[in-house]
């Protein structure tokens, strides 16, 4: 287990997801008030992490607003809000952060690259993750229509390509869930400079109820013998069960259930920490 991180609101201890579950609060806050800590605790402690990848000579950039504020009330009264980091508009990486009201009381942050390059993470000035490989592997997209000219275009083309996946998961007890897909990108990001490899993107999310469990990110990639745009795909997981993607109902990507020890040594390209709160 990693050497312990004192921040100075988010936690005292850095241990395994879920692994210290608290009793539950004597007394239970009203709902929204716990919505508004949640935000303002778990975008405090965005702030402490640096991230950088093996393509970037600086630290890749936080984007200054949650792209999903999500609760999950099937698992317990419990907030989060996901951040971003970005290369040039781009992402490269990405965090779930959330705040357990009940049935726990921890606080856990989990995330994924989404960089095609290793990734390394610091926080509060200690590296606390470092991948050994690329986030995401980019693949063409069969049968996709020629990219628009034009960022609306684009836009409706992506949400058609979209509505085309479908996303499944077991959990570890063997339940299959099906996932729901938000119509809209979380995130749009385009990039029409005609050095660029890639002309325009979409972060689209796969959720129980509005809690991330799947990421598909759509871009349309130049060629490069003609230059000629063509849609590309590529999927990163928001959760340690197994996890499948279907396009036109014939599965694309799958990844098993991630055990625990993977996770904890914060050397794979999820990982996930859990937090007890300070005492008072």
């Amino acid at each position: 287990m990693p050497t312990p991180i004192r921040p100075r609101r988010c936690a005292i201890g850095l241990v395994l997801l879920l692994a210290a579950a608290a009793a539950p609060a004597q007394e239970e806050p009203a709902e929204q008030a716990n919505v508004e800590a949640a935000l303002a605790l778990t975008r405090d402690c965005a702030t402490r992490y640096e991230m950088t990848t093996d393509a970037s000579d600086r630290a890749l950039a936080l984007h200054p607003r949650p792209i999903l504020r999500w609760s999950n009330p099937e698992r317990g009264q419990i907030y989060g809000n996901v951040f971003l980091w970005t290369h040039g508009g781009r992402p490269q990486a990405v965090g779930s952060l959330f705040k357990w009201y009940s049935p726990f009381t921890h606080m856990s942050h989990e995330f994924h690259s989404l960089s095609t390059s290793p990734l390394a993470a610091r926080y509060e000035g200690r590296e606390v993750w470092r991948t050994t490989e690329p986030g995401v592997a980019y693949s063409p997209l069969p049968d996709a229509p020629p990219v628009a000219d034009v960022p609306g275009g684009r836009l409706i083309q992506m949400r058609q390509l979209a509505r085309k996946f479908s996303a499944r998961e077991v959990d570890r007890e063997g339940n299959k869930i099906e996932l729901r897909l938000l119509p809209q990108p979380v995130y749009r990001y385009e990039n029409p400079a005609s050095q660029s490899d890639f002309v325009d993107g979409g972060l689209f999310v796969f959720v129980q109820g509005t809690d991330p469990e799947l990421w598909l990110l759509l871009e349309a990639h130049r060629g490069a013998a003609d230059n000629a745009a063509q849609w590309m795909y590529a999927a990163a997981r928001m959760n340690s069960v197994d996890l499948s993607l279907d396009y036109d109902r014939q599965t694309v990507w799958h990844r098993d259930v991630l055990p625990w020890s993977d996770i904890s040594s914060h050397k794979e390209t999820y990982t996930s920490f859990g937090f007890k709160e300070s005492p008072p």
